[in-house]
């Protein structure tokens, strides 16, 4: 069931019980930091002390420099799934990416897929 719906310039995050899905806008060339802070804020608001799956999905057109990852307080975050049209096309960038998070990585090629391996999480 969702909970919550934030709406950003740079996409839209919708909250669930035990994930949060972020769909980053078609148009977005580059997550900045700045963007990445503020949806993590926002995130670490809504679900307090308790843990979970982070869902985000983009297009091939958007980059994510997997460095800054590092900067980020990403303790309650259990697992990250990547929702890409193309997996295959991005595969060295998403294993740069997986190299910077603790938890459980997965990508996937659509979000019901992503949504289904997100809720195997307690």
């Amino acid at each position: 069931m969702l909970l919550k719906t934030i709406t950003y310039s740079f996409g839209e995050a919708k909250y669930y019980a035990k994930f949060i899905h972020f769909k980053f806008n078609e148009d977005l060339k580059e997550v900045v930091l700045e963007n990445s802070k503020q949806i993590f804020a926002d995130v670490e608001s809504f679900y307090g002390s308790d843990k979970y799956v982070f869902i985000s999905e983009r297009g091939l057109g958007t980059s994510l420099d997997p460095s800054f990852i590092k900067s980020l307080n990403l303790s309650k975050m259990k697992a990250v799934a990547v929702v890409s049209p193309d997996v295959a096309k991005r595969r060295d960038e998403l294993i740069k990416e997986q190299n910077y998070i603790k938890g459980s990585f997965a990508f996937f090629t659509s979000y019901e897929a992503a949504e289904h391996w997100a809720r195997t999480f307690d």
